[in-house]
């Protein structure tokens, strides 16, 4: 099934709207008239909620279907950390991801079907988030192990891995739990 775009658009556009407004910025307050020191700004509220991991793996993976579709891989490489631009080049990501531009992979579901994660979002040692997990989408199950680092208070990619693989049949499908080929 295809989604149209301007629906596809219209989603995205709500998901940021409440993915960006956090709950502290309904309660920004004045500075005090003696306390006008620059405070540091806090860092996100983490454990990241379901809508944040949910956002971020949306968002991230749309991305990534612009690139794939397009084969313009610019866009997705500036969304990423500083690290993650010095180690990538568009042309790098466009290798790394060629399997998925050939097998014709739409990642365009992604946009409304709710991830799978497989482990819980988690901080390593170095506070980079981490989401793995999946899209049950059909024909390809979309899996991903996706990599978040803070840089001025907003989560940006340091690390993308995606793969494709043909989806589990579902009960219903005669070939009783075999993978489809």
């Amino acid at each position: 099934m295809m989604i149209p775009m301007k629906i596809v658009t219209t989603i995205l556009a709500a998901m940021l709207a409440v993915c960006t407004a956090g709950p502290g910025l309904a309660q920004t307050q004045a500075p005090a008239e003696g306390k006008k020191k620059a405070a540091a700004p806090a860092p996100p509220g983490w454990p990241a909620n379901a809508a944040q991991s949910i956002y971020l793996a949306r968002s991230t993976m749309m991305a990534l279907q612009q690139a794939v579709e397009t084969g313009n891989f610019t866009v997705l490489r500036d969304l990423g950390s500083p690290g993650f631009r010095a180690q990538n080049t568009a042309a790098d990501l466009a290798i790394r991801f060629q399997a998925l531009r050939q097998a014709g992979a739409d990642l365009t579901a992604v946009a409304v079907i709710a991830p799978q994660l497989s482990t819980p979002p988690f901080l390593d040692p170095q506070k980079q988030l981490h989401l793995v997990g999946l899209f049950p989408t059909q024909p390809l199950e979309i899996d991903f192990d996706l990599s978040f680092e803070n840089v001025d208070n907003r989560w940006r990619i340091s690390a993308i891995g995606v793969t494709a693989a043909p989806a589990p049949k579902g009960p219903d499908s005669g070939e009783k739990g075999k993978p489809a080929k």
